[in-house]
């Protein structure tokens, strides 16, 4: 895989609540997008990824053999890292409260699976087209899946970021697992809320397609999105399939 990844505190946030985590030897991709106050969010989103790694290097992948068998895999990921964000936020009063967004993509055989848990996306760039592969838990999305309001109409809501789904905020957090074939020299991106509200689905299409470079890449993209106002933290991971 050629790889490419970075986060940045944005211009207005005081601190960077987001985190990202490659394990390349796994062909493990993972973002998170911290929420709380004071270092609350930083310390969910950091130790989320900390407890998925831990998840997937003490439980090897390579018995699974079927998609299910993948996506039940990827439930008990989320359940452990959901339990142990849980079991922190109750440790210390600072924590209290603290939750974060999840998202990562495994690439198998020809096949990416993706998983995800809050508002943190991944793409797939393929054939000269971007495709969302996630579906965003917020409140705003679920009024466009009801027809309440437009897609246009919920890019300026006054609630765009309201999630409804989010690590440490219950018990029992199911993510929404994906699949789908890829080939050499498709791209995967990787992003918080921090990119996508500030950079347009068909300017990232541009921008990941131009590059060979996928550290330039992750490197241009979060440049851009703070030109463009830099209102949250940006995290993005770009992805090369080099050999399918």
């Amino acid at each position: 895989m050629n790889i490419g990844y970075l986060t940045d505190r944005g211009r207005r946030r005081p601190t960077n609540e987001d985190a990202v985590r490659v394990a390349e030897d796994l062909n493990f991709y993972m973002l998170a997008d911290g929420v709380g106050g004071n270092r609350s969010g930083e310390i969910a989103s950091g130790s989320a990824l900390e407890a998925l790694e831990k998840f997937l290097r003490h439980n090897p992948q390579e018995p699974l053999t079927s998609r299910e068998e993948i996506f039940r895999y990827f439930r008990a990921a989320v359940n452990y890292v959901n339990h142990c964000i849980i079991k922190l936020s109750e440790s210390q009063q600072q924590y209290a409260g603290m939750a974060t967004t999840l998202a990562f993509a495994y690439v198998r055989d020809s096949v990416l699976y993706v998983a995800n848990v809050g508002d943190s996306r991944v793409y797939l760039i393929h054939d000269g087209m971007i495709q969302q592969i996630t579906d965003d838990h917020t409140y705003v999305n679920d009024l466009v899946k009801m027809g309440a309001i437009s897609k246009d109409e919920a890019h300026m809501h006054a609630r765009k970021n309201v999630i409804t789904r989010a690590i440490g905020a219950n018990a029992n957090n199911e993510p929404d697992c994906f699949s789908v074939p890829v080939r050499k020299g498709d791209r995967i991106l990787l992003c918080s809320d921090g990119l996508y509200d500030e950079v347009d689905d068909e300017t990232l299409l541009a921008t990941i397609s131009r590059f060979d470079d996928m550290m330039v890449c992750a490197e241009d993209l979060v440049a851009m999105a703070n030109e463009n106002g830099g209102n949250d933290n940006i995290s993005v991971i770009c992805v090369e399939i080099v050999e399918a």
